[in-house]
């Protein structure tokens, strides 16, 4: 496994060479959508989005543990609902949609993404979205950035199953299916944890992007063959390679 960084150290050269030989062997992408594509909470943050579905679970009655009363993360009380207040599933699940679609109106685009897109599209290596957000979110955000005509698929999660959400590999799988690719023929491009596991799990190439520098160990111990800084590197990787 390659661990090294592409973008903001001394290493880029090397690792820039590293990423070029990972994205030839690709005969298709898979992004993740909240960090590679677009900083998703960025206008309406998620401890907000997540306080509003804590008011929901409340109002329809759940017993909410201590270890929740302050949690961040939306989804985390989305899998806890499906583990323990199944009743109220469905309403948190529309809520969750609703919140993701509202943030996605706003959502910063993550600088190289769209590059990324272009590239792969001139290069002819079709690219999927595969988030555990939902993919009406995912398809307003990329209608509003005008990239909807750059991605082949949209894989989001699925109503009633946050179960199959990653680290699980059932989006994974999802997305190469859905551009006709073989798992280990595609590189997965998350930039968390559970994305490398899922990637893994599935067997594509896994590129972890670290927002911050304190993701970097983070990734590579879940798996990354590789980690980038930017997303701009994958752009200049693809582009390279369409050079005589």
């Amino acid at each position: 496994m390659v661990r090294s960084t592409v973008g903001n150290g001394g290493a880029r050269v090397p690792a820039l060479n590293q990423l070029k030989a990972l994205m030839a062997r690709a005969e298709a992408i898979l992004l993740d959508f909240d960090g590679p594509v677009c900083r998703l909470f960025s206008g309406l943050p998620a401890p907000q989005v997540a306080d509003g579905i804590r008011a929901i679970l409340r109002d329809r009655g759940a017993d909410l543990p201590q270890k929740l009363q302050s949690e961040p993360d939306p989804l985390v009380l989305l899998r806890w609902t499906a583990d323990s207040a199944p009743s109220v599933l469905r309403d948190v699940e529309r809520a969750q949609e609703r919140f993701e679609q509202e943030a996605a109106a706003v959502a910063d685009p993550t600088p190289g993404a769209s590059e990324l897109l272009r590239a792969a599209a001139i290069y002819g290596t079709p690219v999927a979205i595969v988030s555990n957000n939902s993919a009406s979110a995912i398809q307003k955000y990329l209608n509003r950035s005008e990239l909807g005509h750059l991605v082949e698929a949209v894989v989001g999660r699925v109503a009633g199953r946050p179960t199959l959400m990653k680290p699980e590999p059932y989006l994974v799988h999802r997305g190469a299916a859905a551009v006709g690719a073989a798992e280990s023929a595609c590189v997965f491009i998350g930039d968390s944890p559970s994305d490398m596991t899922a990637g893994k799990k599935a067997g594509t190439i896994c590129i972890g992007y670290a927002k911050r520098e304190t993701r970097i160990p983070e990734l590579t111990d879940a798996g990354a063959d590789i980690v980038l800084e930017d997303m701009q590197a994958v752009a200049d990787a693809i582009e390279e390679m369409t050079l005589p």
